[in-house]
């Protein structure tokens, strides 16, 4: 992203997941299918490493296991970063499956210009930016 001054350290690794905290995505709860997020990047305030999804509701017919952690297949939602490369284009570095609830998704690279992620029809959620 230009324009923003990180330090170095920053760039290159990510805090444990101890460190970071929940911070409320505004306009929960979350309907799809589609939502598209710009990942906020404060140097001065927080910088965000992932993203939590947490179910809100699920229709009851979506399928599941009853083991710990519960597990639904077909899975709730896609998600996919993007980042920009140097000469600007949208690259889509990474996508994950959501399967169970409060799986985090931290970024493989920091910076993402984009977060898309497609729900189920019959998902709603709360998003959550793992910030520091």
């Amino acid at each position: 992203m230009p324009g923003i001054s990180i330090p170095i350290i920053d760039q290159l690794t990510h805090p444990s997941l101890g460190l970071l905290s929940r911070v409320a995505v505004a306009g929960n709860p979350n309907a799809g299918p589609f939502i598209a997020l710009a990942p906020p990047q404060n140097v001065l305030v927080a910088l965000t490493y992932g993203i939590v999804l947490k179910i809100h509701s699920v229709g009851a017919f979506h399928g599941r296991d009853v083991a710990f952690p519960v597990q639904f297949d077909p899975p709730l939602a896609k998600l996919a970063v993007h980042y920009n490369d140097h000469s600007g284009f949208d690259v889509i570095q990474q996508v994950s499956l959501w399967t169970f609830d409060a799986q985090p998704l931290i970024w493989d690279e920091p910076l993402p210009s984009l977060v898309t992620i497609y729900l189920s029809p019959d998902v709603t959620v709360d998003l959550f930016y793992l910030q520091t």
